[in-house]
């Protein structure tokens, strides 16, 4: 089910949609009543109708000839005739695109999490355990290898990022999202879709689900669901209001099918979600030459910048990624995230230069593999069919005609009879001519190495032997050119796992928003506390979630069990070695090695053997880390002390410094008097009694500079101007 976006997205504040100019004229049916306008999105999304759609059924033929559904009708229809209709396709594309897959599966690489400052390497540490948390029970790797099937074999496949509406279930969820559900802003270039202005996911859900979602909108899903069979006129405000939805949904029925979005019989409703983005006015703050955000007014240290000016807070065009809900014709919400991009990622293979359409490697294939069916039908049936040779006087035609025979001509149990009196001693014959079964043959083998040829899928790839090829280094070589060969459709594979990535981690940084929340990291003497979201005693917050410049990475090596038993192999070779030439080395390569297996204690065996050897581990080097920091707070303190004796030896000029003090204690408090009066008779709040206020006065200055307007305390210093004067 559809989830509904406003308990789980966040609208901020500081960025504003622009207002359409256009005339909204369906409000009727809009439950958003704050949503932005109705009228200009349907325009928006108009472009539905308009894109060449017929791929979509190209990626069907595609999906289908994975599947094994290769016969056209007229084929089998052939087939029955002939007596054939035993024989299944041979699928040869299934069986390439399978070892496609799992090609993606065996050199799977691993997430990473970077920061670009030393600074924030302690948000970066509990981010990568909560992201290796998430890709195990989100079930990361099974959603991206799905899209990556629909991108190899139709040419597209979507996933989507989101959280899991039941609060039971783990928050973070990645689906995979079927492509005949899905639409999208077809001027779109990029291939990731980041400059797409709208995307649009359908799908069926129950009436029953819904009402316990949204139960404010119930009456209005009954009826949509009913078809509005049960709708009876009233005079009450409300039925007012849904006299004039039935009245839309009469005019949505003109130009869809009832049935194409409510289901009377199960009572479902097609829910239409929808992901657009509009200009709006966004106040960022812009915390380097290339880095800029938007203004939180919940984020402490947004607010301790803009209050220390050291940070220009600005005013600027930007876009806001919006989300709309839809069941049929009625829009129920419309909220506005702080989201940059859209929670669906695109998995495209290739793309047609002329309109843009999808296609995947099936697509070249599906000729040989006719050719190949084809070819085998024909071998079949030549191996089946005979041919009847005879005389006129041949058969005798009271005990069998011809029809006869020829109906039963197949059967091992066939009895002729023929003309005692016939001219001819060998009048009839039955034969069976395979003259062109090689040549049959030869082009179904052809056809069949183009399967392979087609997609630059070459045999060592699928675990077949080259002919000619016995050399491993060979054998890797043409592995290795197979992988060059769809090199831009796993360069688009790379990217899109990228971004998936990308937005889970923008669902972690939410989630660990909170204020000096405590996360434990490392393992065993290792383990630590990391405070997030904290201040110093300067009042700086330190490991700040928020504006932790964090970026996703995937790793070089991959990380299956091949690739790590390869690696361990490899070191084990290089600590060999080692021993004869250095056993010092060979001893400090040796910690290394046992990390690398399998074993559930691997790590304290690890710290062992280096204890044994006298080599610091991660704990010592954590400890021998902690003293210096004391023994660095200890000679502060010492420094501290030192300075304090000398501060008391000096008694003359302490007297002397107390007269100074008293004085000006004096002048502040008299200053203080001055401020209360000034303020009081300013009307403005005392900045003494109430420092709130005087906080939120001075953020409310610097985001009315931003837009443009003049601070609201030099617009109350300006004296009033006299109407005389004015008018002279």
């Amino acid at each position: 089910m559809i989830a509904s976006p406003d308990d789980t997205e966040y609208q901020p504040r500081t960025m504003k949609p622009l207002k359409s100019d256009i005339v909204n004229v369906d409000q009727d049916r809009d439950e958003a009543k704050n949503g932005w306008n109705l009228t200009a999105l349907e325009r928006m999304l108009s472009d539905c109708d308009n894109q060449p759609n017929y791929w979509r059924d190209q990626a069907d033929l595609a999906a289908g000839y994975i599947d094994g559904k290769q016969y056209t009708p007229m084929q089998e229809q052939e087939m029955r005739a002939e007596g054939m209709s035993d024989l299944r396709p041979t699928n040869l594309i299934g069986r390439i695109v399978r070892g496609i897959l799992g090609q993606e599966a065996k050199s799977r690489t691993d997430v990473k999490i970077e920061a670009d400052d030393d600074d924030e390497s302690d948000v970066c540490d509990v981010l990568s355990l909560s992201m290796k948390e998430a890709r195990r029970e989100a079930k990361v790797d099974m959603g991206v290898s799905g899209a990556y099937a629909g991108q190899v074999g139709v040419g597209l496949g979507w996933c989507k990022v989101d959280r899991d509406p039941d609060p039971l279930n783990y928050p973070h969820r990645v689906r995979v999202i079927d492509r005949r559900k899905v639409w999208w802003d077809w001027a779109a270039l990029d291939p990731l879709l980041r400059d797409a202005r709208w995307l649009v996911h359908k799908e069926w859900a129950d009436l029953d689900e819904l009402e316990a979602t949204m139960p404010q909108h119930r009456k209005v899903l009954q009826n949509a669901a009913n078809g509005w069979m049960n709708f009876k006129f009233d005079n009450t405000d409300y039925e007012l209001t849904q006299v004039n939805a039935f009245s839309d949904y009469k005019n949505f029925a003109k130009y869809r099918q009832r049935t194409e979005w409510f289901d009377t019989g199960r009572r479902r409703i097609k829910m239409y979600e929808v992901w657009y983005r509009v200009p709006a006015h966004a106040i960022v703050l812009q915390l380097g030459p290339t880095r800029r955000v938007l203004f939180n007014e919940q984020n402490q240290t947004h607010i301790n910048a803009v209050m220390s000016g050291k940070v220009q807070i600005t005013k600027t065009i930007s876009s806001q990624v919006r989300c709309a809900l839809y069941a049929g014709p009625h829009r129920l919400q419309d909220v506005g995230t702080a989201r940059r991009v859209f929670p669906y990622v695109p998995f495209f293979a290739y793309r047609d230069d002329q309109d843009q359409t999808p296609y995947g490697l099936v697509e070249g294939m599906i000729g040989p593999q006719d050719e190949y069916n084809a070819r085998r039908i024909r071998i079949n049936w030549m191996l089946r069919a005979r041919q009847i040779m005879m005389d006129n006087d041949a058969l005798d035609q009271k005990a069998n005609t011809l029809a006869q025979i020829a109906d039963a001509i197949m059967r091992p149990d066939l009895t002729v009879v023929l003309n005692p009196n016939r001219k001819n001693q060998n009048a009839f014959t039955v034969g069976n001519s395979l003259e062109m079964q090689k040549e049959q043959i030869d082009m179904m083998q052809d056809a069949k190495q183009l399967i392979q040829d087609v997609p630059g899928v070459y045999g060592s790839q699928l675990g077949q032997a080259q002919s000619g090829v016995t050399s491993g280094i060979a054998n890797s070589l043409l592995i290795e050119q197979g992988a060059v060969a769809m090199g831009d459709l796993n360069d688009n594979y790379r990217d899109s796992r990228g971004m998936v990535h990308e937005i889970l981690l923008d669902q972690l940084i939410e989630d660990h928003s909170a204020a000096q929340l405590q996360c434990r990291i490392g393992s065993g003497s290792s383990r630590r506390v990391v405070v997030l979201n904290d201040f110093d005693e300067q009042g700086n917050m330190v490991n700040s979630v928020a504006d932790a410049s964090l970026r996703v990475g995937l790793g070089e090596v991959p990380s299956t069990p091949s690739y790590r038993m390869m690696q361990q192999q490899q070191v084990a070779t290089v600590i060999q070695a080692l021993a004869q030439a250095s056993p010092q080395a060979a001893a400090i390569m040796t910690p290394s090695f046992v990390e690398m297996t399998d074993l559930p204690d691997r790590q304290e065996r690890a710290d062992d053997i280096r204890r044994a050897l006298n080599i610091p581990t991660a704990s010592d080097k954590q400890n021998m880390a902690q003293m210096q920091q004391a023994a660095e707070a200890e000679k502060q303190k010492q420094a501290q002390a030192a300075q304090a004796m000398q501060t008391l030896t000096m008694e003359g000029l302490a007297a002397k410094i107390e007269n100074t003090k008293s004085a000006t204690e004096l002048n502040n408090a008299k200053a203080v008097e001055i401020g209360h009066a000034m303020a009081l008779a300013q009307g403005e709040p005392d900045p003494y009694k109430d420092p709130e206020a005087e906080r939120k006065r001075l953020i409310d200055e610097a985001m009315a500079e931003a837009a443009g307007s003049p601070p609201v305390a030099q617009q109350r210093s300006e004296p009033a101007m006299a109407p005389a004067t004015a008018a002279a």
